[in-house]
This record gives structure tokens, sequence and C-alpha cells, in this order.
């Protein structure tokens, strides 16, 4: 009975969402254009494919080609406007004009990890040159980066979603260990949207492929898709680094040593592992 609830309801939320790309592909919904270089990360399913260390590459090696890079992140877990004021102000009709906010201008750290969101302060920690700028809106969070920043690159961290910013490079991750989702989309299964929409990709990197190549997947997944291209990732530990200050160890210094590892990311079996 579970299962054919689920089953219905995930019917329910493919109808929504490919209306909704329906609506953008015929513009009657139209995305905005900022003018300038846009490349979008992103993936089909829920969880943990790799998103932040692509985007960190690709931020990374932009800047050092002479770039001005923001990321723009939606920020989950990041602190906004308390859920009562925002119920408060469309009870007495008022808008208030919330910037975005800014965890790192390129220069930086601005806010902390409670304010900015882990992700978005982990990558401006690691990206000193790189702004990182955290809005629902990621529209807004592109103008803000352009004209305060006065950035020329965007990088969207999960944005194959987001439609509602056009002309832009988008780069889907699929997990090789789980690139269907379970077959079915949310809330029976783990997928976003339909896989045949990989199509919209102009790269598509297969993560996770530490152990073995995916030749039956990269076949599957250029019969969606002729026309991108198509890669492999490989996530491998680099060193260790000390929490209390900025020492970096080898990895075989846990040789011998009996070790517990604590993880808080979407697939902790790809870390444990």
């Amino acid at each position: 009975l579970l299962r054919g609830c689920l089953q219905c309801l995930s019917w329910i939320f493919a109808i929504l969402v490919q209306f909704r790309i329906w609506l953008y592909r015929h513009r009657i919904l139209r995305g905005n254009t900022l003018g300038c270089q846009v490349i979008s990360v992103g993936n089909l399913t829920v969880g943990g494919t790799g998103k932040t260390p692509v985007v960190e590459v690709f931020a990374r090696n932009l800047q050092q080609q002479g770039r001005k890079v923001a990321i723009l992140s939606r920020g989950y877990k990041s602190r906004s406007i308390p859920f009562w004021q925002k119920i408060w102000l469309r009870i007495t009709n008022r808008s208030i004009e919330v910037p975005p906010r800014v965890v790192s201008d390129g220069n930086q750290l601005l806010l902390d990890s409670h304010t900015a969101g882990d992700e978005p302060y982990m990558l401006a920690s690691n990206l000193p040159d790189v702004a990182v700028v955290v809005d629902k809106d990621r529209v807004k969070a592109g103008k803000y980066a352009i004209r305060v920043l006065g950035c020329d690159t965007l990088i969207l961290d999960d944005g194959f979603q987001y439609l509602k910013l056009g002309n832009r490079l988008d780069i889907a991750l699929v997990d090789r260990t789980n690139p269907y989702g379970g077959g079915h989309l949310l809330p029976r299964g783990l997928l976003r949207e339909p896989m045949k929409n990989i199509k919209r990709a102009g790269f598509i990197f297969i993560t996770k492929c530490d152990q073995q190549g995916a030749p039956e997947l990269k076949n599957k997944l250029r019969e969606l898709n002729p026309t991108a291209e198509i890669s492999e990732c490989r996530h491998r530990a680099k060193y260790l680094q000390s929490l209390f200050g900025d020492d970096q160890y080898p990895l075989e210094k846990l040789n011998g040593l009996k070790v517990a590892a604590l993880s808080a990311i979407a697939v902790p079996e790809s870390f444990e592992t």
C-alpha cells in the first residue's frame, strides 16, 4: 500500500516537473540572462554525487585563468530571515529586500559556517580568491556578484534544476554507484526529474569511478545524450588535515592505527570506503 501511494506521488511529481520544464522550453516562463559566462553544476538525483569538489576544481581553474569567479549557492542550512518573520511580513502586506549573503568577496571571509552554511563556507575557505554568494534566488545573487563584486564568471552550485537562469553551460554529475536513483522520481525514488532530461547537459561526469570504470553506464548516457562530452571522475584522499591548525600529514600516518570515521555528507559510504 505504501509503495503504491509513493508511486502515485511520484507520478504527480513527474507531471509537475515536466510541465515546469515545458513552460521554460516554450518561453511561457522566461529565463534570465546576465551577460556573462554561467556554468551550472548539478545532478538528476537527490544526494551526494560529488558536486562540491567539481565546483571547487572549476572555480580554481577559471580563477587561475584570470577570471573573476563567483560561486552561487542556495545555502542549505544557512541562516536567513526567520519563518515567523516572513509570515508576519506577508500578513501585514509588507516586503523587505534582503541582499544576498556574501560568504567571501574574493578577498576575505565575511561569514561563519553557521550563517553561510557548511558547503559555501568550505568553498570560500578553500578558494580565497573566489567570491561565494548565498541566496535562494540565484538570479539576484548573480546580479549582485556582477554589479558589486565585479565578477565575470558565475558557477551555480546544484543548479541543474534552476531554470530561471538561462544561457549557461550545464554540467550533470551521475553517481556510478546509483546512477538512476532507484528508477523512480521522488518520493518513491531519488530522481529529481526523469533521466531523459540529461539531454540538457553539455558535459556529463560519471563520479565515484575509483574502483572500476563504467562502460555500460557511459553507453546508456550516450543514448540519452549523443552530443555531450562524457568523462569519468575519481575521488581520492590526498593528505590528513589537522583540526587544530594548518598542519598536513601523509595518509600513511594512519597505517596500523585504529581509526574512527565521522562524516556528515549525503552518501557516507563513499567516504567510509
